[in-house]
């Protein structure tokens, strides 16, 4: 293997044992970030060891101390961040099962390029001490990080789900303070044990005789970092009561089922919708207990039952399809149950000027249209038909990013049934009629977003419910990822989740961020379980991101000292060269 990439400069003029001592310096320096991106991989669910990425980044933070020259720094970090996301994100490109090019080329760009994404908070450390000194930049580095996550989460680029502090979701009890700082609180905890061990390893490095002081201190001041919240949350956790009943209370209890039909996400755009739907209906009718279903579930009888992201594979909300809508509602009243869905909404525009310039054009009349990855409730006790348009969205793979007003892209278009999606008008609170129950309704890789999701309880949402397909990608990591995401929401907010999947992995989640009932991929399952409704607000619900916004006015402190720094040293050159 060539480390050519790695070095500075040329190395005609250098002896052969020159030469050999900067292959060996770049080979060692090489190890030392395929080391570090290996421990942020393997602290990544679905593996239980957390634990690694309180320490991960300290083999990166050696190789970048002795660097001086900026580019070279940056391409041995672009190492590091590489191995971390080949590790973490190798299922994104469906290569166990090699049934869509889009797919596989998708997850090859993502794995490659969004490493470079992680030069910013590394790029900003790397100019931070630079001009302001080792200490300042070690101190601003959990700043830079937490803060460059949070404005990562924000635009249509965003790619939330290697959040580091999505590495700690087993760790309940260490956890529950991200009642009051979200996901991002762990992020900053994280990084600042990473800069305590950093300190630790420096100190003891560079010593002659014995341990250092200093060393002793940095060992203590680890030691109380990383008990700390564990103690908080250990206590929390006892006092949590069976289900985490005492929070969820307070506005009584619904009963919420779950249906696992276990139907290929690849093949049902093409088989007959009809038997898929006629499916989901049969499992909904044995969770209810119907009389004309011989083998009913013994579960307790839902009053709400999800079904799974685009569980019917029809517009049934169009006046076209008008008959089969009537059919669905009328045989769900039967059993008397709510049913919230996943399903393709379509929106055509009579006046093509209303039309944004991503909508898409109906063959022969041209007509501009938009289709919906969305959700609607089907209620027995009620008349009304609301629906929730998805509105956070994977890059490329479900729409190009900021596709108004890069229509010109629009070939760009993962097409299986759920590509090209318009971003829904806005977040939705449904209500179930008979006891008034409000939830949301998270489609998929929403709920990787701590802020949006905590939008949905500040509006009134009781319990989340996160609604998903993930077995696009065969048993690999991603829906095991995908369902930790829902410990976090869950303990954010003390709301309970319940999470549907179409082949799994579905689940229930307290608020204290305890599963229940959780499914194996590729099963078919029908659950129900009597959740709590909660009406309070942690501090996090009410604030929202708050914390990190700290975190990025203090990472914005930094970086402008540095350039002030660097502005007061540019212009007294400029006088010391006029003198």
């Amino acid at each position: 293997m060539s480390f050519g990439f790695f070095r500075k400069g040329r190395s005609y003029g250098l002896s052969p044992g020159e030469r050999e001592q900067r292959r060996r310096l770049t080979r060692y320096r090489a190890s030392l970030c395929i080391l570090s991106g290996a421990m942020l991989g393997a602290s990544f669910p679905p593996s239980t060891l957390g634990v690694l990425a309180c320490f991960a980044l300290v083999p990166l933070l050696v190789v970048l101390a002795d660097i001086e020259e900026t580019g070279t720094a940056l391409r041995f970090a672009y190492l590091a961040m590489l191995v971390f996301h080949l590790i973490t994100l190798n299922w994104t490109g469906g290569y166990a099962h090699m049934k869509d090019p889009y797919m596989m080329i998708a997850g090859a760009v993502t794995m490659t390029v969004h490493p470079l994404f992680y030069c910013i908070p590394l790029g900003a450390y790397l100019f931070v001490r630079r001009r302001l000194g080792d200490v300042a930049a070690l101190i601003a580095l959990p700043f830079l990080w937490t803060g460059y996550e949070y404005t990562h989460s924000l635009s249509e680029w965003s790619f939330p789900w290697l959040t580091i502090g999505n590495t700690q979701s087993f760790d309940l009890a260490r956890i529950q303070f991200i009642s009051a700082t979200g996901v991002y609180g762990l992020s900053l905890w994280i990084l600042c044990l990473n800069v305590l061990a950093f300190l630790l390893y420096s100190s003891l490095a560079r010593r002659e005789r014995g341990v250092p002081r200093e060393s002793l201190v940095w060992t203590g001041s680890i030691l109380l970092l990383f008990f700390l919240p564990w103690g908080y949350g250990t206590v929390l956790l006892s006092g949590a009561g069976v289900d985490g009943s005492r929070p969820a209370m307070d506005r009584g209890e619904v009963t919420v089922g779950i249906v696992q039909p276990d139907t290929d996400p690849w093949d049902k755009w093409t088989e007959h919708g009809s038997a898929i739907i006629d499916r989901y209906l049969l499992m909904t009718a044995r969770l209810a207990g119907s009389a004309s279903v011989a083998d009913s579930s013994g579960l307790p009888r839902p009053r709400i039952v999800l079904w799974p992201e685009t569980a019917v594979p029809y517009f049934i909300l169009t006046d076209a399809n008008r008959r089969l809508l009537d059919d669905i509602r009328a045989r769900i009243a039967a059993m008397d149950i709510a049913v919230l869905t996943g399903l393709p909404h379509m929106v055509i525009y009579r006046d093509p000027a209303e039309a944004p310039p991503s909508a898409k054009r109906l063959r022969g009349t041209g007509q501009r249209y938009d289709t919906f990855n969305a959700a609607a409730l089907l209620d027995p006790g009620s008349d009304s038909l609301p629906w929730y348009g998805k509105m956070k969205f994977v890059p490329f793979a479900e729409r190009i990013p900021y596709a108004d007003m890069l229509s010109a892209f629009d070939f760009l278009r993962w097409d299986v049934g759920i590509g090209g999606w318009q971003i829904g008008p806005g977040q939705v609170i449904f209500r179930e009629a008979k006891t008034g129950a409000r939830f949301c309704a998270a489609i998929c890789y929403e709920s990787a977003f701590p802020g949006f999701i905590a939008d949905f309880v500040r509006k009134g949402a009781e319990f989340i419910s996160i609604i998903t397909i993930d077995s696009w990608w065969d048993n690999m990591s991603g829906a095991y990822q995908h369902e930790r995401f829902a410990v976090l929401r869950a303990v954010e907010n003390r709301r309970w989740v319940a999470q549907c999947a179409v082949g799994g992995i579905s689940c229930y989640v307290d608020p204290f961020g305890r599963v229940y009932d959780a499914t194996r991929l590729f099963t078919t399952a029908a659950l129900s379980r009597t959740i709590g409704r909660s009406g309070e607000l942690t501090f996090y619900s009410e604030h929202g991101d708050a914390f990190a916004q700290g975190c990025l006015w203090a990472a914005a402190a930094f970086l402008f000292a540095a350039l002030g720094r660097a502005f007061l040293q540019r212009i007294r050159k400029q006088q010391w060269e006029l003198q």
